[in-house]
């Protein structure tokens, strides 16, 4: 190897060290150039307690408050995502869960909200929530189209369940209020209701898997029923709205049902903000939760999935982003 080789190798990894080194700078530059929140308390809507939503509020907003103190976070019970949705509507939340689909109709003003709203904005993107629709073999119920005449619980007064359960049932030829009698339980009491009689079947629309439904086969096992729509009319309902997605309940994550369930279907959950927060303190709240996942994920199962790889899901191309969030999702190349 010649004295000129070696310089220029030299010249060349200097380079690359200097580049590299600048992109730092960059970076760096960019989140200093972000001004620290100033000093607020926030409400972060979740849903019933039993709900999915609720335990990983929780988690998220202690980590939210001890990355920022001056946030102070704090996890509100509530009816679930079109509840959320509506409260932020009336300035009773800053932070919020909801489903991509729910805050698509809201911003559109369609589903279950007269007026088009444009007073929240997302911030970030995590896990699925699943349709979960069970009964007892003892019901004699086998379909939904069985479920005619009965009494079903659609989830907690404005969770997601409501809407969409309405939908699927009437996608079925059941119309509510004329087949079938809804109910408005909270997860949690899901279970109880089904092996009193008070209700036929119940409906929860959260992760896999679920607390309602482990609470439910871990004492009841294979004579749960787990009622799916049919694949001809979910194929249809999927047509109409690309933020639904197929998947199979997976087997294994429910006792006595060792078997993918097939024809379930899922939203993604994703964490929406005030368009009144400061881009100030939804960049610090992107920031907390994004690079912070390991903590996040050992606070709750399902903290992995809020991660920088999942930052945008169900949200880009579905609802605008906060500029809070914007900025930090730029800033990292995730947007």
């Amino acid at each position: 190897m010649t004295l000129s080789t070696i310089f220029k190798g030299s010249r060349l990894m200097a380079a690359t060290v200097a580049a590299v080194g600048l992109l730092a700078i960059n970076a760096s530059a960019a989140s200093a150039d972000m001004a620290k929140p100033k000093r607020q308390f926030m409400s972060l809507g979740t849903s019933s307690v039993g709900g999915t939503w609720f335990s990983l509020g929780g988690a998220m907003a202690s980590l939210i408050s001890k990355q920022y103190p001056e946030l102070n976070v704090t996890a509100e019970i509530t009816g679930g995502t079109v509840d959320n949705l509506k409260l932020m509507g009336n300035e009773k939340l800053e932070l919020a869960f909801a489903t991509n689909a729910e805050a698509y109709l809201a911003a559109n003003g369609q589903g279950p909200f007269k007026e088009k709203m444009d007073g929240f904005a997302g911030v970030v993107g995590g896990h699925g929530i699943f349709w979960h629709l069970y009964t007892l073999k003892s019901t004699g119920i086998k379909s939904i189209r069985d479920l005619k005449g009965k009494r079903i619980s659609l989830g907690a007064a404005g969770s997601i369940g409501n809407s969409i359960g309405e939908t699927v049932l009437k996608a079925h030829g059941l119309e509510m209020g004329k087949d079938w009698s809804p109910e408005y339980l909270g997860h949690g009491d899901g279970p109880g209701a089904l092996r009193d009689g008070t209700i036929d079947a119940a409906l929860v629309i959260s992760s896999f898997p679920t607390s309602a439904v482990i609470d439910m086969t871990s004492s009841d096992g294979e004579n749960v029923v787990f009622l799916n729509p049919e694949p001809e009319v979910l194929d249809g309902l999927l047509k109409e709205r690309p933020y639904w997605t197929k998947v199979p309940i997976p087997g294994g994550i429910y006792k006595g049902h060792p078997n993918d369930i097939p024809n379930s279907f899922g939203v993604s959950t994703i964490l929406i903000a005030s368009k009144k927060l400061s881009k100030e303190a939804v960049y610090a709240i992107t920031k907390s939760i994004l690079e912070n996942n390991d903590t996040l994920s050992k606070s709750h199962a399902l903290g992995k999935d809020w991660s920088k790889q999942n930052a945008t899901r169900g949200i880009k191309g579905v609802i605008e982003f906060h500029p809070g969030a914007e900025a930090y999702l730029k800033e990292q190349g995730l947007l």
